[in-house]
């Protein structure tokens, strides 16, 4: 049976070792739930494979690139996310977001 996504499975991906950042990377994770269901329209699901890959995914994004506009670096999300994106908002086996109240 698959887990939800833990700070844990984050730093892994990312290969941070100590627990300096762990806040920061928190709340990327969060960040990135929250930008996955905007964009998709879609209850993120914690224990689903596609999901947990594009929120580490945009979390490595971000932490990587936590400078680009400072440094002058083009930080663009890549084709990857956007794939995720239209793949998750696609599918039907995914459940739409409750619609918001005026």
């Amino acid at each position: 049976m698959a887990t939800a996504l833990s700070l844990e499975d984050v730093k892994l991906y990312l290969r941070v070792d100590s627990d300096d950042e762990d806040a920061l990377l928190q709340d990327l994770m969060d960040g990135a739930i929250g930008y996955m269901q905007r964009m998709t329209g879609k209850v993120y699901d914690p224990a689903d494979g596609v999901w947990k890959m594009a929120v580490k995914y945009l979390c490595s994004h971000w932490y990587e690139n936590r400078d680009s506009a400072a440094a002058g670096r083009d930080a663009r999300v890549d084709h990857t996310i956007d794939a995720l994106i239209s793949h998750i908002s696609l599918c039907k086996d995914y459940a739409d977001l409750p619609p918001v109240s005026p």
